[in-house]
């Protein structure tokens, strides 16, 4: 199993990113609900065009980009999915405020 980033970069579509925003809370409460996801969220600040982001554990880039394809934030074009492998050292459970 890999660990990927997916950043969440503004699409052509950003504007709506509100209107999709309720459906894209849903699909990372499934992907919780799989054990597919192992944090995420929205950043204080913009970094880059990125917004937000979130870890997946799966097989590997593309499985985390076909993942990623169907956030609806991506779908409906408010986001783009840039997927980078992580090589996650470490995750202490223990530190993270659920």
């Amino acid at each position: 199993m890999a660990y990927v980033l997916v950043l969440l970069e503004r699409g052509p579509n950003a504007g709506d990113q509100e209107l999709h925003q309720a459906a894209h809370e849903d699909f990372i409460d499934s992907l919780i609900e799989r054990h597919a996801i192992l944090l995420g969220g929205s950043f204080g600040e913009d970094v880059g065009e990125a917004d937000g982001a979130y870890v997946l554990r799966c097989a590997g880039v593309e499985e985390a980009q076909a993942i990623a394809a169907g956030d609806p934030l991506v779908v409906n074009g408010a986001a783009r999915a840039r997927c980078v492998e992580w090589d996650l050292v470490g995750i202490d459970p223990e530190a993270v405020d659920s």
